[in-house]
């Protein structure tokens, strides 16, 4: 992460988390790898919110590369993956045809009216020149492994990524920083869940009404708040033994994990799972 540093300008380069590589096979052979991911932060130059970019690395090499953005395309073949990964970033999931990945029509019906003239036009063409007995050439698109961590990230880090109240402003020009007058939770306040939110672009129409005004630049509260996060209880929020520590669990997350130490700047969290979002939440509670 140092030399991943050196080589790019970020205001900030956080440890985001581990995913953990489960395949039966290759834990039996001692070959287990896990993926490493890095989050790097640009703050200046951006509107309402800094730049985010995504590095992976595999216990294997620990060689961070950019991890692919998210389009949503492969939406239906990601939540279709239910399974341990395998910590190979190569290995095929899904074979797709070009057009299942881009959303494009396959072999498309012709209009159902067409004129006599252009029916007759074709039928001399097809007397004349033979129908090839060739198949079709398809451009097929795998999605591997890697396209399956990207878009996991990516989920858990819009869906989790808590920050306590006041910790970042926004400055007149609206630019996102951390707000230097922050001092941190009161031990009243650690296991008070809303004083904790999304640190992601604005969801909610209160939020985007609110950045929408110039009395944004002095609202602490510029984010969604992870209680409205639904279902009601997706969130865990407890006080360690000392009483000086908040510590956020996300249930929907299982492996996400925050922590905000009372009259400090001090907070922060990291996902250490296995990449599986708890989809039976809502019958659990």
């Amino acid at each position: 992460m140092k030399k991943l540093h050196e080589v790019n300008e970020f205001d900030e380069l956080l440890f985001w988390g581990r995913i953990r590589g489960n395949a039966y096979f290759f834990t039996l052979l001692g070959l287990q790898k896990d993926y490493y991911i890095a989050l790097g932060l640009k703050y200046k130059g951006f509107y309402e919110f800094p730049f985010k970019k995504f590095y992976w690395a595999t216990s294997g090499s620990y060689k961070f590369e950019p991890l692919p953005l998210q389009d949503g395309k492969n939406r239906k073949e990601a939540n279709g993956c239910e399974t341990l990964f395998f910590g190979e970033h190569e290995k095929v999931l899904v074979e797709l045809k070009l057009s299942e990945a881009t959303d494009a029509p396959v072999d498309a019906e012709p209009a159902t009216e067409i004129k006599a003239e252009e029916n007759k036009e074709e039928n001399e063409a097809a007397a004349v020149v033979p129908e090839s007995t060739e198949e079709p050439k398809v451009e097929h698109k795998n999605y591997t492994e890697l396209d399956r961590l990207s878009y996991v990230v990516y989920a858990i880090e819009n869906d989790t990524h808590v920050v306590p109240e006041g910790a970042f402003k926004l400055t007149p020009k609206h630019e996102l920083i951390r707000n230097l007058a922050f001092k941190g939770l009161s031990k009243q306040d650690l296991s008070d869940i809303n004083k904790y939110y999304h640190f992601r672009n604005p969801q909610t129409q209160d939020k985007k009404s609110l950045l929408e005004t110039a009395k944004s630049v002095f609202h602490e509260d510029i984010f969604d708040p992870i209680i409205e996060d639904k279902p009601k209880g997706a969130w865990s929020v407890q006080v360690d033994p000392s009483e000086n520590v908040g510590i956020i669990k996300s249930l929907i997350w299982p492996g996400y994990i925050a922590y905000s130490v009372s009259g400090t700047k001090l907070f922060g969290g990291a996902y250490f799972g296995d990449g599986l979002k708890n989809k039976d939440l809502a019958f659990m509670l």
